[in-house]
């Protein structure tokens, strides 16, 4: 089996590839489909699909179990979430390899937890073709593990140890959201340690606990350090999220240029 932080590493490199949204692709060409990017994360890591490109294969084979999501609390890093449709509503479209089954509901997309405080799904959709971060639990109602991966290491929601650093001034504000209107709910003194998040879909900010309260800081103003405060180099999976991020903005912007 493939290790959570493994798997989760080869999702964003999948990501970082993908340039548009194509039917039956998985990154390795740039193009994608929404399970492609799961075969395509599970190909990086050496792992060969056994079945069907198709989501609707993908929920009655591939997962070990697949029950309901009430809310994005319930959400675990590395969850396999679903969109369905049920027999007789709008866009219901299940294969007839799947009807004579007990499950009728038709599966149409499939995405990955990639952060779950606060909640980001990561899929591909072809609405502006690509990769797309959800950070709202919307359509995604049914989730569970993937039975070709261990959620049993490194479960956790990945971070990383960090000092508050800046050119001028005394503190570095904590808000509420990742915006710079947004509540500043404390204030950080220069050289303070804190534990910031991997897994942000912003690149300009960092999910950051900081005096018992968890918040959010612009990442120019956090330098990677050890336990002790000593600075260390930037940990390979936040130079890849942080990658992967600006390389996904980036082809949003170049897409807006193309279109004046």
């Amino acid at each position: 089996m493939i290790k959570l932080e493994k798997f989760l590493e080869c999702v964003r490199e999948n990501v970082s590839r993908i340039h548009s949204y194509e039917l039956g692709c998985d990154g390795s060409d740039g193009k994608c489909d929404c399970i492609g990017l799961i075969i395509g994360a599970l190909a990086l890591a050496g792992f060969r699909w056994p079945g069907v490109h198709g989501c609707n294969w993908a929920a009655r084979n591939a997962m070990d179990v697949l029950e309901p999501i009430g809310s994005a609390g319930e959400a675990f890093l590395g969850e396999i979430l679903y969109k369905a449709r049920e027999p007789g509503e709008a866009g219901y479209a299940l294969p007839d390899r799947y009807k004579d089954g007990e499950d009728l509901r038709d599966y149409y997309h499939v995405g990955v937890v990639t952060s779950v405080d606060p909640l980001c799904v990561t899929h591909c959709t072809n609405v502006e073709g690509g990769a797309k971060y959800d950070t709202a639990l919307g359509a995604w109602r049914w989730g569970g593990k993937l039975k070709y991966v261990d959620y049993e290491e490194g479960s956790g929601d990945a971070g990383y140890w960090a000092v508050v650093t800046a050119e001028s001034g005394k503190t570095v504000n904590l808000r509420a959201k990742p915006d710079k209107k947004s509540t500043i709910i404390a204030r950080a003194p220069l050289g303070t340690r804190v534990r910031a998040a991997v897994y942000d879909p912003d690149p300009a900010w960092r999910r950051v606990e900081f005096g018992g309260k968890t918040g959010y800081m612009m990442a120019e103003y956090l330098r990677p350090a050890d336990e002790d405060g000593e600075t260390v180099a930037v940990p390979r999976d936040a130079l890849q999220a942080w990658a992967d991020a600006l390389e996904h903005t980036a082809r949003e912007i170049r897409a807006l240029l193309a279109r004046e």
